[in-house]
């Protein structure tokens, strides 16, 4: 029997093998066309996955896993600037961690939120206000609001030239409420001109001891630090008709001056200029940090071991109104103090003068040194009240900030000890050599 004879209607073996791939290839399209877009990811990681091969071995996968801070040849600069913004996301994601976000109900974006809202009050009421016999005063009273809480926005130009124009109402600023935050913002924005003015101006001389005979021996810079301390007792100099804020203003003023004259003396050496001046200017700074320390002498006690303090006390801390505060309180001398170094952020600007600040405020202030016969002696810091169960927060953590003060002291007592003993060798050898 012979076998049937092929139809001429009978695809060939080619024609099936043709047919097979154009299917294939028209199925495999119309996945891709139907399958929606979240899922479309997942489709491609899961056919690569089928063929035995890992998901990051695809070519669009490959590209996601290793990301783009593979660069080739090739690659054009807009997509090495691409590879450098997905290699920061990363470091930042694997690294720090996602950025937490502030709530919108906790309580720094609530005060944040009536400090402006309070400003748009207080912005409106300037507006409204008329002419008459009252509105200089009403206007003047805004006005210092207003900078006072443009400085504490982080503002500082604006807020120099609110208080600056509160001050042209009332030259004398009776009430004391501008010359000490417009002198602040005037050392921390480094405006020294405008700061040596309006220190040696009519609104802080009268609040600054009298000067004493000048003396150009370097060996007298002793002498000042008695003076000083019997001439202006703590809380008491210059402290006029208006109280707490004089007191305060005094301190600030004092305080300025006294960076202001180490900056001349230790920083630039512009005292040098005139051999004969020069040792009456490094006894002049001396003296200027006495008395500042006479009138506030826990300010100088942040200053010299602010490493200690800061833990306790940073820049951004949560301090209850200065008002609150009575007059009479024990807490009082270390509430002006916070003013001036945290609310008025005046530490930065003793820290910025050079790396030695600290080191010389506390040589000068409170290492010890050889009294002379029949004085008494004082303790380098100032006593507190003895711990009672009505304390303040203050209070208690500036006992905690003084314990570690302490530890901070006989540590830099140590190393610079062991520093002149290492340069003791080093000069010996030299010379042995």
């Amino acid at each position: 029997a012979h076998p049937p004879s092929p139809s001429p209607w009978a695809p060939s073996t080619s024609f099936i093998l043709l047919a097979g791939c154009l299917f294939r290839s028209m199925g495999k399209q119309t996945r891709a066309f139907m399958a929606p877009r979240g899922g479309k990811k997942g489709a491609k990681e899961g056919s690569s996955k089928k063929g035995g091969a890992a998901s990051g071995t695809s070519k669009q996968g490959g590209k996601k896993n290793q990301g783009p801070g593979v660069s080739t040849g090739s690659r054009s600069a807009a997509s090495n600037r691409k590879a450098a913004r997905w290699e920061v996301k990363e470091a930042n994601k694997n690294g720090r961690g996602t950025r937490r976000k502030r709530h919108h109900g906790g309580g720094e974006a609530i005060w944040e939120t009536k400090q402006r809202l309070r400003v748009k009050v207080l912005q409106r009421q300037l507006q409204r206000l008329g002419e008459g016999a009252a509105v200089p005063a009403e206007r003047r009273k805004l006005m210092v609001e207003l900078g006072l809480l443009t400085a504490d926005a982080g503002r500082a130009k604006l807020a120099m030239e609110q208080l600056a124009a509160a001050l042209e109402l009332d030259p004398a600023d009776a009430d004391f409420a501008v010359r000490a935050p417009l002198l602040c913002l005037y050392m921390e924005e480094a405006k020294t001109e405008e700061a040596v003015e309006l220190v040696i101006g009519p609104l802080f001389k009268p609040l600054m001891p009298a000067a004493p005979a000048k003396k150009t021996s370097k060996a007298s810079a002793k002498a000042p630090k008695a003076a000083a301390a019997a001439k202006a007792p703590a809380g008491d100099a210059g402290a006029a008709a208006g109280g707490g804020e004089s007191r305060f203003a005094a301190a600030v003023g004092l305080y300025s001056r006294a960076v202001l004259k180490y900056i001349k003396v230790a920083v630039l050496g512009e005292h040098r200029t005139d051999p004969g001046n020069a040792a009456a200017e490094e006894v002049e700074l001396v003296r200027f940090l006495c008395e500042a320390r006479a009138q506030n002498p826990f300010i100088a006690e942040f200053l010299a071991f602010a490493p200690a303090f800061e833990k306790h006390f940073p820049s951004d801390a949560e301090l209850p109104p200065i008002e609150e505060t009575p007059l009479e309180a024990v807490e009082r001398p270390l509430r002006e103090a916070l003013e001036y170094i945290c609310r008025h952020r005046q530490l930065a600007v003793w820290m910025d003068t050079d790396e030695d600040i600290r080191k010389f405020v506390r040589e000068q202030l409170f290492d010890e040194e050889d009294e002379e016969p029949g004085a008494e002696e004082e303790p380098p810091m100032r006593p507190l009240p003895a711990a009672a169960a009505g304390d303040g927060q203050i209070l208690l953590r500036w006992r905690k900030a003084r314990e570690e003060a302490m530890e901070l002291w006989a540590e830099d007592l140590q190393a610079e000890a062991e520093e002149d003993a290492k340069g003791e060798g080093e000069g010996g050898e030299e010379e042995e050599g």
